[in-house]
């Protein structure tokens, strides 16, 4: 739907993508190494792949490159002055960085355009989600289900990584802008942190959504 992954965002945040590619593992760090331990090759190839995109964004936006290591709930750990996320899905990879100084915030996620099983869609969405997926499926996104989950991952992935504190599902109310392919988020739970902004885009097969924080 007209946008690609470099244009969910401002200027001050560099992206980087992956696609159907081999497994490299040239572009991994020892610490990074040190992670993976004996994951299955599918997990490898997610990680590692993401690794590479988030290096490549780095440098990018021209800071010396160093491991993205990783928290207790297998988070990424960005390092000293880089606010960044990662997604990874079905042979497809992109991490988007952006310096602290500019950016507070990111969250990146990424699907296949394909449906979304009704329990999960049920499982996540509110009445008026649910209504708007219904009212929506087919015309103008044919899998609205599928961007409904993908725009509450990436609003919990800007969540977590600025509050530290989990989010669920239904804490984040989701409102669609179809004509600017543009969402907003409300949270029902009691933070500084109230309302969210995001973007979206459709390209080749891929769900994408992102939400970006800048430093008030």
């Amino acid at each position: 739907m007209g946008k690609t992954i470099a244009t969910l965002f401002s200027g001050a945040t560099a992206t980087y993508e992956i696609r159907d590619a081999a497994l490299d593992d040239s572009f991994l760090w020892p610490e990074e190494e040190n992670i993976l331990g004996g994951v299955s090759p599918k997990r490898r190839w997610d990680f590692v792949t993401g690794r590479k995109c988030a290096r490549f964004a780095m440098e990018t936006l021209g800071i010396n490159a160093a491991p993205v290591l990783a928290g207790d709930k297998n988070e990424p750990v960005w390092p000293d002055g880089v606010v960044g996320s990662i997604t990874h899905t079905r042979a497809y990879a992109a991490a988007a960085v952006a310096p602290v100084s500019k950016i507070f915030s990111l969250g990146l996620d990424a699907e296949p355009d394909q449906p979304l099983p009704q329990k999960v869609l049920t499982r996540i969405s509110n009445t008026e989600e649910l209504n708007w997926v219904e009212r929506t499926r087919g015309n103008e996104i044919p899998h609205p289900g599928k961007l409904l989950f993908s725009a509450k991952e990436a609003t919990y992935k800007a969540w977590n990584s600025a509050t530290k504190e989990w989010l669920g599902f239904r804490d984040a109310h989701i409102i669609f802008h179809i004509e600017n392919q543009t969402f907003t988020v409300s949270i029902s739970r009691p933070s500084s942190m109230q309302k969210l902004s995001g973007t979206f885009g459709i390209d080749r097969g891929i769900i994408m959504t992102a939400i970006e924080i800048p430093v008030s």
